[in-house]
């Protein structure tokens, strides 16, 4: 919805008073001179003393409805067209009678101070009328407001049991499976029954794993440690954990043997590649290749991760790092959290993550974080 400027809606406002002030004095003329018209038709049947009656009337109505300006116009107007046309004699300015001159003064005072009078009423009311509006408005705003801080800390204190239980969960799973995979090794790496125990025992301990980095990241407890690091060393790294759970997919790499050591936490960086490899494995089909690419220009150390998959439906390219979401082609399993950490992990090391579809097809991760090179 378009927003009007504060400038150009008090403009609006004062136009429209202006215009209506202006009608207000044209039917303030109109309706003296129609008052006079039907007075002089009826005045030898009423005397002049009733059309003064009658103005005085329509003075105090129109000091109900209008501002002072249209009331003392209308009311000095009634004073001389009263004078014009029914004191004696008719039809001049000019008064023969002294209690007519002093009725004339005396009309000419009621008129004014009746008119000044209801005006100053009908402008108290209008204000009380508006405060009584402003503080309604207050009012409900203030529930508003309360019932909007209320959702709030309901929200919040729901969000903080939900991490203290996955929290709480993940943590108390980590102890069997490191149990597990102990007595796995002594069962031989020969046994069939054994290895896919062990692939799927990596894959509850990377489920687990997501939980607990997901409560750190919104705890906000999660922050960079930055030391000098090989961009290489960080790749192997991120690659090594798709080797352990049986992932047979060719990983390329463009870029890595031609960047100097970099400060920022190697730490971060290889679980965030680590978990947008493991997105695109998931979604590509076997033995097609993943292609990451590294470049440093300009502070910035700037990655690429790209599949050979179906690519991203366009509209998801922001909802694919949202919690728990999951594309509608994505395989049986798996939590939906892996791009959440992803960029959670890379706003935590100062930088950000955008997708998009490759144009030879595919999806692409495309990642910007702040480093330091190696002064060697």
């Amino acid at each position: 919805m378009e927003m009007i400027p504060k400038e150009a809606a008090i403009g609006e406002k004062d136009r429209k008073a202006a215009i209506s002030k202006i009608a207000q004095y044209g039917a303030a003329i109109t309706l003296v001179l129609l008052i006079a018209l039907v007075c002089w038709l009826i005045q030898e049947f009423t005397g002049y003393l009733f059309s003064a009656l009658v103005f005085l009337l329509a003075i105090v109505l129109a000091g109900l409805r209008w501002s002072i300006g249209p009331v003392l116009t209308m009311a000095s107007i009634s004073a001389l067209v009263w004078n014009f046309l029914f004191i004696p004699p008719q039809l001049t300015l000019h008064i023969d009678h002294p209690q007519d001159v002093l009725m004339f003064f005396m009309f000419f005072a009621v008129a004014v101070s009746m008119g000044t009078l209801t005006t100053r009423v009908h402008q108290r009311e209008m204000e009380r009328e508006r405060q009584q509006h402003e503080k309604e408005a207050l009012l409900v705003e203030r529930e508003h407001l309360l019932e909007a801080k209320h959702r709030a800390e309901v929200l919040a204190e729901s969000e903080r049991l939900h991490r203290i239980l996955l929290d709480s969960v993940s943590h108390e799973l980590k102890t069997p499976i490191a149990i597990i995979r102990t007595a796995l090794d002594g069962l031989g790496a020969e046994n069939r029954i054994a290895a896919e125990i062990e692939a799927a025992t990596l894959r509850l301990q990377r489920i687990v794993e997501s939980f607990l980095e997901m409560t750190r990241i919104e705890s906000e407890g999660l922050k960079a440690r930055n030391d000098w690091c090989d961009i290489a060393d960080i790749f192997h790294a991120a690659a090594e954990g798709l080797r352990q759970e049986g992932q047979f997919h060719r990983l390329r790499s463009e870029g890595l043997d031609d960047l100097p050591l970099l400060k920022l936490d190697a730490r971060l960086v290889a679980q965030a590649l680590g978990n947008i490899m493991h997105n695109a494995v998931i979604y590509s089909p076997d033995e097609s290749p993943i292609a990451l690419k590294a470049v440093f220009e300009g502070g910035m150390l700037k990655l690429s991760v790209r599949d050979h998959g179906p690519g991203i439906v366009i509209g998801d390219e922001e909802r694919i790092f949202e919690k728990f979401y999951r594309a509608g082609s994505a395989p049986a399993g798996g939590t939906g959290l892996g791009l959440a950490i992803a960029r959670g992990l890379v706003i935590a090391l100062g930088g950000r993550i955008r997708a998009q579809n490759h144009p030879e097809g595919g999806a692409e991760f495309l990642i910007t974080i702040p480093a330091e090179i190696h002064p060697v």
